[in-house]
C-alpha cells in the first residue's frame, strides 16, 4: 500500500457519495442526541429520572438489538437497509414534532421513539459497516475507514453546536423536524450511488438464535477477532467509568465549570478528527499491527495524565487539554486499522453478524464501567479512581501487546469458518 491510494480515493465517485451521505446522516444523529432530551426536558418539563430513562432508551438497542440485527444486516443487500433507515428515521423524527405541536406528545411516546431510533442507529451502523468492504478496494479499506472515522468526529464537533444553534433560533421540535430533513437528504445521496452491492450468497437458515451462537463462536474462535473483542471490551469498561467520574473531578476536585468540561470534550473530539487524518499515513508506514499498538499506546499514556491535572487553572487546562487531544489522537488511529482488520479477516457473507456480536461483546462492557465509575468514586475517592482507570487502559494495551495483532504488517485474508451455523451450510 502506497499514499497514492488516497488520491484514488477521492476519485471514487462512489465512495464519496457514500461517504457524504453517511457524513450527513452522523451530523443528525448528533443533533438528535442533543435535541430529543432538550424536548423532554424544556418542552415536557421531564425529571432528571424521566431524562435518564430516555437516554437509556437511545442506548438499550445496542444490547438488546445489535446480536439479532447482525443476522438480519447479512440477509439482506446494505445499501438499500441504509436508505431505509435514513427514510425512517425522517418519518419518525417528523412524526415527534407533530404529535407536540398537536398537543399529544407525552415522556413515554418519547421513550418508544428513542428506542426506535436507537434501534435503527443500530442497523444502520451495522450496514454502514457491512457496505464499505464491497464498495472499495481491499487496499483501499483503511483510507476510507479514515475517512469515515473523520466524519464521525465532525459530527461529534460540530453537530451538538449547530442543533444548539437550531434550537436557540427555531425551537426544539422544528429542530427536530429540519433533523428529519437531514435524514432524507443523506438517503437521497445514497440512492446516487451506482455501485450495486451482490446479492446476500444463497445460504440455509439455521435459525437466528444459532447464527448469533455460531457467530460469537467464530469471534472466539479467531485469534485477531477475539483479541479485538478482549480489549475494546476491557478498555470500554475502564472509559466508561473515567467517562463517569471525570465531570465530577473537574467540577468538584479542580474547580472548574461545566463549560470546561464541555470544552475539553470538544478538544477530544477535535483529536479525533485529527488521529482520523493521520490513520492511513500512520498505517502506511508502520502496517496495520504495530499502527494499533502506537495509537493505542499514545491513548493510554494520554488517559494517565488525566489524574495528574492540579495547580493553576493555566496548567490544569494544559494537562486536561493535551490529555484528550493526544488520547482523541492515538485511539482514533488504533480504532481505524482496528476496524479494517475486523473487515479483512471477515468473510463478507459474514459481516454483519459479527460486527453485531463484536459491538455486543465491546460495547456490553460500557454500563458496567459507568457502574464501576460511581462506585470507585464513592468508595476511593474521584483522582484514584482516574489512576484505577488508566491503569485499566495500560492492561487493554498490554492485551494487544502479547497477541498476533502487534505483529501484524500487511491486512490477513479472511478467516474459514468451521462453523455450519455461520457458514450458512447443512
Amino acid at each position: 500500500m502506497t499514499t497514492s491510494t488516497t488520491p484514488n480515493l477521492w476519485r471514487h465517485a462512489d465512495f464519496v457519495r457514500y461517504w457524504t451521505g453517511e457524513s450527513i446522516a452522523r451530523l443528525g444523529v448528533q443533533i438528535t442526541a442533543l435535541a430529543l432530551p432538550l424536548l423532554a426536558v424544556v418542552d415536557l418539563g421531564a425529571t432528571p429520572v424521566q431524562a435518564g430513562l430516555l437516554n437509556g432508551a437511545q442506548f438499550a438497542p445496542y444490547l438488546l438489538v445489535t446480536l439479532f440485527a447482525g443476522v438480519w444486516v447479512d440477509r439482506v443487500r446494505p445499501r438499500p437497509f441504509l436508505i431505509a433507515t435514513n427514510i425512517i428515521r425522517a418519518g419518525l423524527l417528523a412524526l415527534v414534532p407533530a404529535f407536540f405541536v398537536a398537543g399529544v406528545l407525552t415522556i413515554h411516546q418519547l421513550y418508544v421513539a428513542g428506542f426506535v431510533i436507537g434501534t435503527l442507529a443500530v442497523l444502520y451502523d451495522l450496514s454502514s459497516s457491512t457496505y464499505l468492504p464491497s464498495l472499495v478496494e481491499r487496499d483501499l479499506l483503511t483510507a476510507a475507514n479514515s475517512r469515515v472515522q473523520g466524519s464521525v468526529s465532525a459530527a461529534r464537533i460540530g453537530g451538538p453546536g449547530l442543533g444548539g444553534l437550531l434550537v436557540q433560533a427555531v425551537s426544539v421540535p422544528v429542530t427536530l423536524f429540519a433533523n428529519a430533513v437531514v435524514h432524507l437528504i443523506s438517503a437521497l445521496v445514497l440512492v446516487t450511488i451506482r455501485h450495486r452491492d451482490p446479492a446476500p450468497p444463497a445460504r440455509t437458515r439455521t435459525g437466528v438464535v444459532a447464527e448469533i451462537g455460531a457467530s460469537l463462536r467464530f469471534v472466539r474462535a479467531d485469534p485477531y477477532l477475539r483479541v479485538c473483542a478482549f480489549r475494546a471490551g476491557f478498555n470500554n469498561l475502564f472509559f466508561m467509568a473515567m467517562q463517569t467520574v471525570f465531570p465530577l473531578f473537574v467540577i468538584r476536585s479542580l474547580g472548574a465549570d461545566a463549560a470546561t468540561v464541555g470544552l475539553v470534550l470538544a478538544v477530544g473530539a477535535a483529536g479525533s478528527l485529527i488521529g482520523a487524518v493521520l490513520a492511513a499515513r500512520v498505517g502506511n508506514r508502520l502496517g496495520p499491527g504495530p499502527a494499533i499498538v502506537a495509537g493505542f499506546g499514545v491513548g493510554s499514556f494520554a488517559q494517565a495524565l488525566i489524574p495528574l491535572a492540579g495547580g493553576p487553572d493555566w496548567l490544569v487546562l494544559t494537562v486536561l487539554f493535551g490529555s484528550f487531544l493526544l488520547g482523541g489522537i492515538g485511539t482514533t488511529i488504533g480504532n481505524v486499522h482496528l476496524a479494517t482488520l475486523t473487515q479483512s479477516v471477515t468473510p463478507r457473507a459474514l459481516l454483519g453478524r459479527t460486527t453485531g456480536a463484536l459491538r455486543f461483546l465491546t460495547w456490553g462492557t460500557m454500563p458496567l464501567g459507568a457502574l464501576l465509575g460511581g462506585w470507585l468514586g464513592d468508595l476511593v475517592g474521584l483522582r484514584p479512581t482516574l489512576v484505577i482507570t488508566a491503569l485499566g487502559f495500560t492492561a487493554s494495551l498490554l492485551l494487544v501487546l502479547n497477541s498476533p495483532v502487534a505483529r501484524l504488517r500487511t491486512l490477513p485474508q479472511p478467516s474459514v469458518p468451521q462453523d455450519a451455523a455461520v457458514a450458512g451450510r447443512d
